[in-house]
């Protein structure tokens, strides 16, 4: 425990005493100047009454005291082992023939195959037997269930849209992680879909010793036809061309 922590436990007790040191004198105050105004048969009478309450004030101060450092102790926080805490996983896989509405049998890369629970969420791109799809899923004692599913087929084909000057752009994103890009102000030549979100990576240009250039977009929507992607405050809504 650090000093200032300890420090903060003695807060209570410390203000304690020091709100019974103060009535405790301002009592005693009070009483001397009723005594000093008497005359001194009366003040011998009024000084053994001021003594039996400087015993009962006394004690009701300390029992005050310990319920207020009853009451001042911090609550316990309640500790959860690391084991019950989920794990969370990223992985590439192909969609198996064993999924279902609620359920992904994903097979991953290195062969392990997982059942792993929708929990209410939607594949981006749709849930097609056979089908690439990337995944975050988090793992507890219980389950095994998806936070962000995308379905790489879906997202490997050519995708256009109309620019500001009317002209149409276009963005290719083909098998293998390879992109490209038609009339469009930046140029990109690899892809791939990291957390949930599209990475394009724009190619080093010659004698360009600085790291290369990696737009981030967060698919927004993802069908057979249609792609949205935001970057930002910008979107980009792109239909399928072939």
């Amino acid at each position: 425990m650090s000093v200032h922590e300890t420090d903060r436990l003695n807060l209570p007790k410390k203000r304690c005493r020091r709100e019974t040191a103060t009535l405790f004198f301002a009592f005693i105050l009070y009483c001397l100047q009723i005594a000093l105004s008497l005359p001194t048969k009366q003040n011998e009478m009024v000084m053994k009454k001021v003594n039996l309450w400087l015993w009962v004030l006394a004690a009701l101060m300390l029992f005050s005291c310990e319920e207020k450092k009853k009451a001042a102790k911090s609550p316990e926080m309640e500790v959860v082992p690391v084991h019950e805490m989920p794990s969370i996983n990223e992985a590439h896989g192909i969609i198996g023939d064993g999924s279902s509405m609620n359920v992904i049998e994903f097979v991953r890369d290195d062969g392990d195959t997982l059942y792993i629970s929708k929990n209410g969420q939607t594949v981006m791109g749709g849930l097609v037997v056979g089908d690439e799809l990337e995944v975050i899923y988090n793992v507890t004692e219980e389950d095994v269930f998806a936070s962000v599913a995308v379905n790489l087929t879906t997202l490997q084909h050519l995708w256009s849209q109309r620019g500001t000057d009317g002209r149409e752009q276009s963005l290719e994103l083909d098998a293998g992680g390879r992109a490209s890009t038609y009339n469009m102000s930046v140029d990109y030549d690899s892809w791939e879909v990291k957390n949930g979100l599209l990475l394009l990576h724009s190619p080093k240009k010659v004698g360009d010793e600085g790291p290369a250039i990696v737009d981030t977009f967060e698919i927004m929507q993802l069908t057979t036809d249609s792609l949205v992607l935001m970057n930002g405050d910008f979107v980009s809504a792109f239909e399928r061309y072939n």
